[in-house]
């Protein structure tokens, strides 16, 4: 028996917000059951010559490819039920797809922001914020889903979704993920599948199946300027107060203090700085950071001092001086990230370096720079804060604050 499947606007629906619904139909014999996918578009929304290859079924809306993948999904299910079931009517078809248990009200979203919580809890401040990233990226691909509605089709497909490049509201196109961050997702969102399957929740975790293929990392060489590259940037003259002239203090004064990320730099107040230390928080790992202030770094920040500076104020005029909530600030902070390593790129031409720089090679290249300097391992560790090497982590606690003072002033006058 030929069963058809079409995406179908029952305008004979609308609701008094002036949406309709829209529900697949499910065709055998000339004969029609409607399946509700409980979306709801306005009329202008609906693209009639949508298909099952492209997606396009919703057009010109926020959840546009969240919702075209909530239909495709449905669409695999029925398929898979005509598959497993020869002969299933119609009506059939239907009650199974309304076939649900206590796990169809918990929503991956949503328990997963739960989960996250207790690694927040638990000190895993970094973990936690790349479980709730990876939980929002889900839900910008799928929507609100339940577990029993997650497959290892699914999965497979959301990996896609996430490689490829995507037109924003404002017209901009949003690169697709690298592989590793991919994988990093993957990882963080299959801890939570594991955890429900764990709790009874799911009676199968789609992570485990065959079907499911997860993107490989791929191994990456970090980029960094040697010394030289590093000093041509140093050395640039530029008019005081341009752009470009803070974008090179911001980068200059990152270098010197070990990397710091641009984030946490446009976040910098002058409470930061006591006793000729910087001290700050790690917005990517929530870890405590206390490194001496260089005279280089002491020369860049004169530039931004001022009589009427109060503690609170932000360091560098990246940030507004306004009140605003902590994803506002974070939001205008990855805008002006954009900004800076743009006009880098200016910077790079005037120094004549062909190596592509961003804010984050600063990082790369203080390593470097103090790798060749023969500075030891467990200070350029302490000083990274990285603690995803086990040998450098047991150097770190044995460090003294004065062992890591003096290697970089050794640093400094190396010059």
């Amino acid at each position: 028996m030929k069963t058809t499947i079409t995406p179908y606007l029952l305008k004979r629906r609308k609701t008094a917000d002036g949406l309709y619904p829209v529900y697949l139909r499910i065709t055998q014999n000339r004969s029609y059951s409607l399946y509700s996918t409980e979306i709801y578009i306005e009329a202008k929304s609906w693209n009639k010559k949508g298909n099952y290859t492209k997606r396009n079924w919703i057009k010109d809306h926020p959840s546009a490819d969240a919702w075209n993948n909530k239909i495709f999904q449905i669409w695999n299910e029925i398929n898979r039920i005509i598959d497993e079931n020869e002969g299933i009517g119609r009506k059939e078809i239907v009650e199974k797809l309304n076939e649900t248990d206590e796990a169809s009200s918990i929503k991956v979203h949503g328990y997963a922001y739960q989960y996250s919580e207790k690694l927040k809890d638990d000190g895993k401040f970094n973990p936690y914020k790349q479980t709730r990233t990876s939980a929002n990226k889900f839900k910008d691909y799928a929507g609100d889903v339940s577990f029993d509605e997650v497959t290892p089709y699914m999965l497979n497909d959301f990996q896609t979704w996430l490689a490829k490049d995507k037109k924003q509201e404002d017209g901009t196109i949003e690169k697709g993920n690298h592989p590793n961050t991919i994988a990093s997702n993957m990882v963080k969102l299959k801890a939570v599948f594991k955890q429900a399957h764990r709790e009874g929740i799911i009676e199968e975790n789609p992570f485990d199946h065959s079907i499911y293929e997860q993107t490989k990392e791929v191994t990456t060489k970090k980029k960094a300027l040697s010394i030289e590259q590093i000093q041509n940037i140093e050395a640039l003259e530029l008019d005081e107060g341009s752009q470009l002239w803070h974008v090179k203090n911001y980068f200059m004064f990152s270098f010197w203090n070990a990397g710091i990320r641009f984030t946490d730099l446009a976040h910098l107040k002058w409470e930061n700085i006591k006793d000729g230390r910087l001290t700050y928080t790690m917005g990517k790992t929530g870890r405590a950071k206390d490194i001496l202030l260089t005279e280089p770094a002491k020369q860049i920040l004169s530039h931004y001092e001022d009589e009427s500076n109060k503690d609170k104020d932000f360091i560098f005029p990246i940030l507004p001086d306004m009140n605003m909530t902590v994803s506002g600030y974070k939001k205008k902070a990855n805008s002006q990230n954009v900004i800076v390593n743009r006009k880098l790129k200016d910077l790079q031409k005037m120094a004549g370096i062909d190596t592509n720089i961003s804010f984050h090679i600063s990082r790369h290249s203080f390593a470097r720079w103090a790798k060749a300097k023969g500075l030891s391992l467990d200070f350029i560790g302490k000083a990274l804060a990285h603690s995803k090497r086990a040998t450098t982590e047991q150097y770190l606690d044995s460090l003294s604050e004065y062992d890591a003072d003096k290697e970089l002033k050794e640093l400094v006058q190396s010059r």
